[in-house]
């Protein structure tokens, strides 16, 4: 992919993100906003943007098929892949940080970490001035590498493991990096040269990636901690806007749509926040006691779709909460679902679809709209992460070590 093509296509998604916020206070009779997506060539961030709504604007066709997989022996992954510029970026569980070819799954370039494992996504810059590639360690490190060498630009310490990915976002001084530590910190850092713009900490450990979106009052950052709150934090300064109490503590990345955003806790509740009004707009309960939200939710223009540990995928009616489907499902879900567009043939109007994976190696795609399964896929292991969606394929990576790449059925 030419960077500077993929730098505009991924302002185009930055801008749609921060547009979307300002859906609920248009007129009535005036079209919302579209959400915010990932460019249809890339998957820079782990939820795909910075408003973390898991979608794609690519369009596949079903069924999908196997373009490849490269089984890595006696590790395993369970992160997210992001994807930028035909490469793909993931690090495994023991401390290997892997640059792969999409069309083929070839090593272009490995980094190996020091008694460190790579829990987390990386996040990849799309700026052609500085394409950088950064992940954090559960040591606790923050890198940053060059994209196409791998040779190490900088590194920056915190003193907790990094769980979620980080977040890149646009600035006027340049871009920065948002990322959250199980040291209950949240760091915003140059992408330049991993400078400290700002720290902001909270009560206890931050497991999610940042949210990023547009807010009446400006662009805030969304992290839903471990501390029982989800925090808003001022995106410029790095203070505190607002925090709203929720049931218990969470890593689910927080997905953000109008004035609200979306996401589900260990507790078992899912919530939508108001982050206008600073208070809980809805609250629905797992429909299995006892089960939790690992699993960070994608957004459709009517629903908030969400894996459960009740070996489900769920569908929420974003206005009222309402459970619209529940499809089961083999395994526990924690890994997140991703909304792409896909067409059955040639002649076939796409429709959307969400594809999930569970913890017993199934991989489906379902209706978006019904929830009833267009597509699965037995690949074994367990997936812990979601797929990331570029350049007309589908990967996603299991903790039995094994990168799964698919395709659409008719290539």
């Amino acid at each position: 992919m030419n960077r500077k093509v993929g730098f505009h296509l991924f302002h185009l998604a930055i801008m749609a993100c921060l547009a979307c916020a300002a859906a609920s206070a248009t007129a009535a009779d005036e079209p919302a906003a579209p959400l915010a997506a990932a460019p249809a060539d890339a998957w820079p961030l782990v939820r795909g943007s910075l408003a973390g709504t898991g979608r794609s604007a690519a369009t596949l066709r079903l069924p999908l098929v196997e373009a490849w997989r490269r089984d890595f022996e006696t590790t395993a992954f369970g992160a997210t892949p992001v994807i930028a510029a035909g490469t793909i970026y993931l690090g495994d569980l023991d401390g290997t940080f892997h640059a792969l070819a999409l069309d083929t799954g070839r090593t272009t370039w490995t980094f190996k970490a020091d008694e460190a494992g790579f829990p987390s996504a990386a996040a990849v810059s799309l700026d052609p001035a500085l394409p950088l590639v950064v992940v954090g360690d559960d040591a606790g490190a923050v890198r940053a590498f060059e994209c196409e060498t791998g040779e190490v630009k900088w590194t920056y310490a915190t003193d907790g493991e990094i769980s979620g990915g980080p977040t890149i976002i646009p600035s006027a001084a340049g871009p920065r990096v948002l990322v959250g530590s199980q040291d209950a910190s949240l760091s915003c850092l140059s992408l330049a040269d991993g400078a400290v713009v700002w720290k902001h900490s909270i009560a206890d450990q931050i497991r999610c990636a940042p949210t990023v979106a547009e807010t009446p009052a400006g662009p805030r950052v969304f992290i839903a901690g471990c501390d029982g709150k989800l925090h808003v934090i001022d995106v410029a300064t790095g203070e505190s806007t607002a925090a709203v109490a929720i049931d218990g503590p969470t890593g689910t990345t927080p997905a953000a749509a109008g004035d609200r955003v979306f996401f589900g806790t260990e507790g078992g509740g899912f919530f939508a926040i108001d982050v206008v009004k600073q208070e809980v707009a809805w609250r629905m309960q797992s429909a299995v006691p006892g089960q939790s939200y690992r699993s960070s939710a994608a957004l459709t223009d009517q629903f908030a779709i969400v894996g459960s540990r009740g070996r489900a995928i769920e569908a929420f009616r974003l206005t009222d909460g309402g459970r619209v489907w529940r499809t089961p499902m083999r395994g526990r879900v924690d890994a997140a679902p991703v909304l792409v567009m896909a067409a059955a043939d040639a002649a076939g109007a796409p429709r959307e679809v969400a594809i999930v994976a569970d913890a017993a190696g199934k991989i489906v795609a379902v209706e978006a709209a019904t929830g009833a399964k267009a597509w699965e896929f037995d690949a074994g292991g367990r997936f812990d992460a979601g797929a990331a969606v570029a350049g007309g394929r589908v990967v996603i990576a299991s903790d039995d070590g094994t990168v799964w790449c698919f395709a659409s059925g008719d290539e």
